[in-house]
């Protein structure tokens, strides 16, 4: 497998290179972490209409601000780094609210009150794995609708409706008898099918998590996270 962009070159080529292509590559970041933080909000109590207005106006200003280039490396994943100025922004809000001085262009301000001064990226906590959760689901439907596509796109989309719950996140799979008269094919068609299915999912999610990590020897070891985060959810 060839080792896509990551995250990190990705934003170290907006560091060196012009406002527009800049923006373009920070974009993409951002798409990267929308639900991520969408579902962050709503487990700290914000209401629906809250969450899609401040997810819009965090990532606008954040784009918009210079806090992203006090982005690094040594200190951790990416995700935590874009957690970290998340609990920032909130924290300050939060501050303001509590002084009754809350108003308008809070998140603009706490940006540039992080561009100048940092942050301490945060430690393991229940809103860290909290958070890691949400990423790991975010990747796991990624790659889901990407596979889905590709049944779809070769005419396969009722083939698609039975054996996609042999993969995770599914409903309790049938039998694989079930399944073969279902479709209509053989037991051992049946077998290889899902074989090939479980094995094109795992393609896409490995690089999908490639994305996210330096090198590729990381890789392994964030498929493992995101196996634990996801199973210490549902144990």
């Amino acid at each position: 497998m060839s080792f896509p962009t990551t995250q990190w070159t990705r934003l170290g080529a907006a560091s060196l290179h012009g406002d527009t292509h800049s923006r373009g590559l920070l974009d993409g970041l951002c798409r990267d972490y929308q639900e991520p933080v969408r579902a962050f909000l709503r487990m700290r109590g914000y209401a629906e209409h809250e969450v899609d207005d401040f997810t819009q106006e965090f990532f606008a200003q954040f784009l918009a601000s210079r806090a992203w280039k006090r982005a690094d490396r040594a200190q951790g994943r990416f995700r935590t780094f874009v957690l970290g100025i998340l609990m920032h922004v909130i924290g300050h809000e939060t501050a303001k609210a509590h002084t009754g001085k809350r108003g308008g262009g809070e998140i603009a301000a706490s940006l540039e009150e992080l561009a100048e001064n940092g942050f301490e990226p945060p430690g393991e906590s229940p809103a860290t794995l909290a958070f890691d959760r949400e990423w790991a689901l975010s990747l796991m439907n990624a790659a889901l609708d990407t596979v889905e596509k590709s049944f779809v796109d070769q005419g396969q989309a009722a083939q698609w409706q039975v054996l996609c719950d042999f993969l995770p996140g599914g409903s309790a799979p049938p039998t694989y008898e079930d399944a073969a008269a279902r479709l209509g094919m053989s037991l051992p068609a049946v077998t290889t099918a899902v074989h090939r299915l479980r094995q094109s999912f795992r393609d896409v999610l490995r690089r999908a998590v490639a994305r996210t990590v330096e090198a590729p020897h990381e890789v392994e070891a964030e498929l493992a996270h995101l196996r634990d985060v996801l199973s210490a959810k549902d144990s």
